[in-house]
């Protein structure tokens, strides 16, 4: 018994093209128009999203940076004022051996009024020979 098989002949299509279906690129290009503006939408409304989402990570940076600032300010200024209150810079000076200015040791300077102030001689030197100081 023996089978009769169909012997594969190669066959050179070369020269035959498909013809195009017209009706099928009409469906596709009306997807595509139809898609298009939707997918321009989606696209436009993530990026605002994104967008919105960094302006509110960098605003909330912001304000963690002003508020260390605002912190800062704050402790620096308790700072100046336990530095400069009077009862401390009068113990200080006391210790270092100040003392309280003569009445002949003080000279007032006042700033010049006119043009030809810088012609004018420089004060006197104080009597403590130090030169003045306010």
């Amino acid at each position: 018994m023996s089978a009769l098989y169909a012997h594969s002949k190669r066959v050179e299509n070369l020269h035959l093209t498909r013809e195009r279906d017209r009706r099928r690129g009409r469906e596709l290009a009306t997807f595509v128009l139809a898609g298009l503006p939707v997918a321009c939408a989606l696209l436009g409304y993530a990026a605002l999203h994104i967008e919105t989402v960094r302006v509110g990570y960098l605003r909330e940076a912001r304000q963690a940076t002003i508020s260390d600032l605002n912190e800062e300010n704050r402790r620096l200024r308790a700072e100046l004022g336990r530095a400069s209150a009077p009862d401390r810079v009068a113990s200080l000076a006391q210790r270092k051996g100040l003392r309280p200015p003569h009445p002949g040791q003080i000279q007032y300077v006042e700033a010049p009024t006119s043009a030809s102030a810088a012609d004018a001689p420089s004060p006197p030197p104080s009597p403590g020979g130090r030169g003045s100081r306010p």
